[in-house]
């Protein structure tokens, strides 16, 4: 998702609107317990476990805090900081762990 958002910064860069793209990472949301599948039946939990995930109102913050500050990207996690790092050095070894924790992830019906 993140070509669409650079293309659009520097299409509206001109014009002196910026745009911030944030990278929240596990937010705890509670949305497990509102998931529903394409039957409309109530579906699996994600395999995301919200046990450590940041609060609401902290993501809302350090986003609002970035827009402030007119800021390209708002990272908000070690985890996200790193993958950045590994993905400009090994970019298919990201595209692996990515894909290793999406194979974990529960399928609805």
């Amino acid at each position: 998702m993140r070509a669409p958002f650079e293309a659009l910064r520097a299409e509206l860069k001109p014009s002196g609107v910026a745009v911030t793209v944030a990278y929240p990472g596990v937010v705890a949301t509670g949305i497990k317990h509102h998931r529903w599948n394409a039957q409309g039946r109530p579906g699996n939990a994600p395999a995301l476990n919200e046990d450590d995930a940041m609060p609401v109102e902290e993501c809302a913050r350090l986003i609002l805090d970035g827009l402030d500050e007119r800021r390209r990207d708002v990272v908000m996690t070690t985890r996200g900081k790193l993958g950045r790092f590994l993905k400009l050095i090994a970019p298919g070894k990201v595209d692996d762990m990515a894909l290793a924790v999406m194979s974990t992830a529960p399928r609805t019906p």
